[in-house]
């Protein structure tokens, strides 16, 4: 009887233990578990921050790429802009050039006129006719209207050759004159016919007013 007791005295001892290892071995995984859960939980709410992150980096990168593109939008239409001002300023380059070449040429030839001179010699008075039409192009005018226009023609180049008018008469016996150093010719321009009609005394210079004098 006392030995039963005794075996049944171990086996609660036994049982009682095991229990015992039970209760810590459950309390123990349960620290475990809840440990284990924070950690999720904590590494959970760090993806969620990486995440944000991560959302938010791409807002960033999204709107410095708008950026991006609007700043290259802008640098383009700049370069437009610099591009259509280069031309105009060519443009104008080249109009104050052509602008000053005419300016050039009109002054030239403004000085010519503001001081005509006689012809220097016979050879320079013919050649001068020849390359003048005047005689072929107004042909059929009178010869009182082809002497003033010789004039006029001969006035542009820097000539002196004015009309020479008959003592009395018909206008159709005009002349035109040309003076070379002590002699007067005689010009007719329907034919471009010269001829020595007199002598003077003194020689007339080539210049009635010198070039640059403010006569």
């Amino acid at each position: 009887m006392v030995k039963e007791v005794n075996n049944n005295a171990k086996w609660y001892i036994i049982i009682g233990f095991l229990v015992a290892v039970i209760i810590v071995t459950a309390v123990v995984m349960a620290l475990q578990i809840k440990t284990l859960n924070n950690e999720i939980n904590n590494k959970d709410i760090a993806f969620s921050r990486s995440q944000d992150q991560l959302m938010k980096l791409g807002t960033e990168n999204n709107e410095n790429i708008g950026k991006l593109v609007q700043a290259q939008g802008k640098s383009t239409e700049l370069e437009g802009k610099l591009t259509a001002a280069n031309i105009r300023i060519d443009q104008m380059t080249k109009a104050a050039l052509e602008a000053q070449t005419t300016i050039s040429s009109q002054s030239s030839t403004i000085q010519t006129m503001k001081y005509p001179r006689h012809f220097n010699s016979v050879t320079e008075l013919t050649d001068w006719l020849q390359k003048d039409d005047t005689n072929t192009k107004y042909k059929g005018l009178s010869n009182a209207q082809i002497s003033f226009i010789l004039q006029i023609r001969a006035a542009r180049d820097g000539y002196l050759l004015p009309v020479r008018l008959p003592i009395g008469g018909s206008l159709e016996y005009i002349t035109n004159m040309a003076v070379i150093g002590d002699t007067v010719y005689s010009v007719r321009g329907v034919d471009d016919f010269v001829e020595r009609w007199l002598s003077i005394s003194p020689a007339m210079p080539s210049y009635p007013i010198l070039p640059g004098s403010e006569q």
